[in-house]
């Protein structure tokens, strides 16, 4: 009798073994399935973000001069600041955005009409970009509130060097 609790005990242990093993199978199959649905979705949902400023400045471009384009947006994804730029470099402008989503980081660009993009007179949220070959706006979200205006002045200069004038300022 004594030798068939020890075989009784064994088998006990060797099915919770295998158990163990199925379950951590599974958890570990489940974890690797569900963070690159999770990193295609945060791709997506980032993606679809910036389109939103893609078009407000075209809006704003295509609106002439005088039009201002009132532009609301969430101060940060998920917990999670992003940054913002609109950027002129030779002949095309981007809308650039970065952002450090849960399992990788996400960058974009848009294209956008061709302009001189600047920040308006004694916009806290809005700093001029300058470099050699580049020029543009970079927006702080959190000094934005979620909100800015992007309006077209008009014209910058005449003849072949003249370009539309988009200045970005904060909203209330």
């Amino acid at each position: 009798m004594r030798s068939r609790k020890g075989q009784v005990a064994l088998e006990f242990l060797v099915y919770a073994g295998v158990f163990l093993l199925i379950a951590v199978a599974a958890y570990a199959l489940t974890y690797f399935t569900q963070r690159g649905e999770v990193a295609a979705r945060e791709s997506q949902m980032f993606r679809e973000f910036g389109y939103k400023f893609q078009y407000a400045a075209i809006s704003a471009y295509r609106g002439g001069p005088g039009f201002t384009y009132d532009l609301y947006f969430d101060k940060n994804l998920d917990g999670k600041r992003f940054s913002l730029a609109f950027v002129t470099k030779g002949p095309a402008s981007t809308v650039n955005t970065a952002w450090n989503g849960t399992s990788s980081e996400y960058a974009y660009l848009y294209p956008i009409p061709n302009a001189y993009y600047r920040p308006a007179e004694g916009a806290a949220c809005a700093s001029e970009l300058r470099g050699s070959d580049a020029n543009g706006v970079s927006i702080d979200a959190d000094k934005a509130g979620g909100h800015i205006l992007l309006s077209n002045v008009g014209m910058s200069g005449t003849g072949s060097g003249a370009k539309i004038v988009i200045e970005v300022a904060c909203g209330d």
